[in-house]
């Protein structure tokens, strides 16, 4: 499988969209090694009007275009990860009258770093059934 990535940068307002394709094990590696502390230290730097984007990457598969987004919250000694999830699923067109249409749509969620990297390799894995299950979880 082959991913697109983009990034958001605490102090830039413009989202960055690298031409890069990456592999599974590149975005993993990509994942692990983003300087995600020292993104969260520099949003305590900043003055709220100056921030423009919580720290965040975000991976799309090329093939089916599902989508998942990492970004980082909390301080940067316990970092956690709203995780951003979009998948297709069958929307009702007219309460039905018309059918159904597939339609991608986003879930998010609250996660431990490390349950947020569990998720990673599960969409890197296409365990689409797995992250519905755990992203919809109360």
């Amino acid at each position: 499988m082959k991913y697109k990535y983009s990034i958001c940068h605490p102090e830039k307002s413009e989202i960055e969209y690298p031409e890069q394709i990456l592999s599974a094990e590149q975005v993993k590696e990509r994942a692990i090694k983003y300087p995600w502390k020292s993104e969260l230290q520099k949003l305590k730097t900043m003055k709220p009007d100056e921030i423009n984007y919580s720290p965040s990457l975000d991976f799309k598969n090329v093939d089916n275009n599902y989508s998942f987004c990492l970004t980082a919250e909390g301080e940067p000694e316990d970092i956690s990860f709203s995780v951003w999830y979009s998948r297709p699923i069958m929307k009702k067109i007219f309460f039905g009258l018309f059918g159904e249409k597939e339609k991608f749509e986003v879930i998010d969620k609250e996660f431990t770093k490390e349950d947020s990297f569990k998720l990673l390799d599960k969409f890197l894995n296409q365990d689409c059934d797995w992250i519905e299950k755990e992203m919809n979880k109360k």
